[in-house]
């Protein structure tokens, strides 16, 4: 895999989580690697990531964007008592201001989607961005996992989340979608056979997987959440490589 960098709010001036001064009193350059709001190459945490991957690939590449506008911007630092200040300023913001990850998260995803997920803390962030219906289903990062820019990683218990703003590219054939199923049938592969997709249950399972469903069973659940993003014109295509 490519080298992978990733943006997030790390800790004030002095390695703590609150009581530092406000602004980045860390930032020594430009791309910022070591300021309280900083970019980093890639790692896997010890307590595990979640990827949630924003459904609209523009949306994506706007997530990497603020992110790294955010790590550059030496008037945003950390701090955990006054995290919801960056929602006043935003990522340009051009007067001393606070954030921790989290909240640093929800500004990116407010800027780049138009639309406010609410608030989140770690412990409830991939459950939080799921309902919002701006990303797919978490899916659980293991070693190989392509990381695409705008990724949002998040720990599978209360820790830590950043952004990816350097991954692999969304190509055009990542963002095809199979054509709308305007048909009436609840049936998943009744609607997969009617626009000419293979059905078989090894085949949905790739395309589960496509959609961000990692351990799809067959269920009437994964079915219809499916057949749902089929009906909307929302369910992605295979990769040649699937």
């Amino acid at each position: 895999m490519a080298k992978i960098v990733i943006g997030s709010a790390r800790s004030d001036e002095r390695g703590s989580l609150s009581g530092g001064k406000a602004g980045d009193q860390k930032q020594r350059s430009m791309p910022d690697l070591s300021g309280e709001v900083s970019m980093q190459n890639f790692y896997v945490h010890k307590k595990g990531w979640y990827i949630l991957r924003a459904k609209d690939p523009k949306h994506g590449e706007k997530l990497a964007e603020s992110m790294k506008r955010a790590c550059n911007n030496p008037n945003i630092g950390y701090d955990q008592g006054q995290r919801t200040n960056i929602l006043k300023h935003g990522t340009g913001a051009t007067v001393k201001t606070e954030c921790d990850c989290s909240a640093l998260v929800r500004m990116c995803v407010i800027e780049a989607c138009g639309k406010d997920p609410g608030n989140f803390t770690t412990s409830t962030e991939a459950t939080i961005l799921e309902a919002s219906g701006l990303f797919g289903k978490r899916i659980v990062y293991k070693t190989g996992t392509a990381l695409y820019d705008g990724d949002v990683l998040v720990t599978k218990t209360k820790g830590h989340t950043v952004v990816v703003v350097e991954g692999k590219k969304r190509t055009q054939q990542d963002t095809e979608y199979y054509p709308i199923y305007a048909g009436k049938s609840n049936s998943l592969v009744d609607a997969l056979i009617s626009i000419g997709v293979d059905a078989s249950k090894d085949n949905r399972t790739k395309i589960a997987k496509a959609n961000g469903i990692d351990h799809y069973s067959g269920s009437a659940t994964d079915n219809l959440m499916l057949l749902a993003l089929l009906k909307s014109g929302k369910l992605r295509k295979l990769q040649k490589t699937d």
